[in-house]
């Protein structure tokens, strides 16, 4: 009997522990929410824009590099459609000798 009343007791105080662990994060995430809505609420237009144009400059970085990727990717491709068509007539004319 001693052992079922430990096992109850053990349950229930892990059980506090857990639903008092997952009201706290729950407060703690209402709260970072309504200090984000109340910045975004302050921000200025001119921090907004600010914002904006520093996100459009990293984007306008991005797209440079991923075309010249793809440039360099388009010129490797088509080394290796040369190389293959090459080696395809150089191999037709040892056949022919």
């Amino acid at each position: 009997m001693p052992n079922a009343r430990r096992l109850v007791l053990t349950a229930a105080v892990t059980s506090i522990t857990i639903a008092g662990t997952l009201y706290g994060a729950g407060l703690k995430t209402n709260k970072e929410i309504s200090e984000n809505s109340r910045k975004h609420q302050e921000t200025t237009f001119d921090e907004k824009l600010a914002a904006l144009r520093g996100m459009r400059s990293n984007l306008t970085a991005r797209k440079g590099m991923i075309e010249s990727q793809i440039r360099d990717l388009d010129a490797r491709v088509q080394e290796k459609q040369e190389k293959g068509i090459g080696g395809a007539n150089h191999e037709e004319q040892h056949k022919g000798r």
